[in-house]
């Protein structure tokens, strides 16, 4: 064999092996760079997963219950008046607080819309029996803004309610100092986003006592009438309530996680024992009574 045909042989040889090793290593090398690229697209998302978590977190409500609202804190309402939180406590009925940004493609409008209808189903009486203050958590909302939202919302109201809301209901401004300060203290808490001037942050109401503390409040964007009524009257001290609200109260305790009145089984069976007693005894009485009567009549006729 010559040195050529050697030569010739080896190079086809290694050729061969070279291919082999290409539909070997080429695969092999593509997939590693999937996985690496799998890999970092899997740890950006978790890393965006975190922040969201994150976020929603710092977004979310911790519950401050008696906490005490810092009424001396000023803000502008929607008539561009300059006034003080506390303004709207001096009258002694309860208060209902929530917060908005006027701007919101969200949520914010179906809180105000879900207050509005559960206002209008209540027999109590906003201005009469409780207040309503909406402030804005965005420092850039204005008065003006506040008054367009405010009157938005009397347009779709009934109107029976139309005067009262436009009275009592109240749309407030204010500098981010004065923003951060109320909603930490009742444990409302946001997440600004400035690329989209947006802002993620959860639904809810706030109840508030006469004397500025918070006394409960309601999650989500829907509030039963008779669950927020008992609430008021529960933080109004009991002034705005009947007999029938008193032993709703007694039987009912507010659940904080649900937002609504549940019963409470042992006070329950306590009033239920309580009136078989009491239904029991009368029964008793008027039957000793009965007996006595008869038997005297019968006495006197012998």
């Amino acid at each position: 064999m010559s040195v050529f045909q050697i030569t010739r042989a080896t190079i086809y040889r290694f050729a061969r092996h070279l291919a082999v090793c290409g539909l070997v290593i080429v695969p092999a090398f593509l997939m590693m760079l999937m996985a690496t690229r799998a890999s970092g697209n899997a740890f950006e998302s978790l890393q965006t997963a975190s922040q969201q978590s994150r976020e929603a977190k710092d977004a979310g409500i911790i519950p401050h219950p008696g906490a005490k609202l810092p009424l001396n804190l000023i803000f502008v309402n929607s008539h561009h008046q300059q006034v003080h939180l506390g303004d709207y406590f001096l009258k002694g009925r309860p208060v209902i607080l929530n917060f908005v940004y006027f701007r919101c493609p969200g949520v914010c409008n179906f809180v105000q819309m879900g207050l509005l209808h559960a206002i209008e189903k209540m027999p109590a009486k906003l201005g009469t029996d409780y207040d309503v203050i909406t402030v804005s958590f965005d420092p850039t909302d204005t008065p003006t803004a506040a008054a367009d939202k405010k009157a938005g919302y009397i347009a779709v109201a009934s109107s029976l309610f139309k005067k009262s809301l436009a009275a009592h209901w109240h749309f407030l401004t204010g500098k981010e100092a004065a923003i951060k300060k109320l909603t930490s203290s009742v444990g409302f808490h946001y997440v600004f986003y400035p690329a989209s001037h947006t802002y993620n942050h959860a639904a809810a109401i706030y109840l508030c006592t006469p004397g500025g503390r918070l006394a409960n409040y309601f999650y989500g964007i829907h509030y039963n009438p008779a669950d927020l009524r008992l609430a008021l009257v529960a933080a109004g001290n009991r002034k705005i309530t009947n007999v029938f609200d008193q032993i709703l109260l007694l039987c009912c305790q507010f659940d904080p996680y649900t937002g609504k009145y549940t019963a409470v089984a042992r006070r329950v069976m306590f009033l239920g024992g309580v009136g078989v007693v009491l239904s029991l005894g009368s029964f008793l009485g008027s039957m000793i009574w009965w007996e006595r009567r008869h038997r005297n009549k019968r006495s006197g006729k012998v």
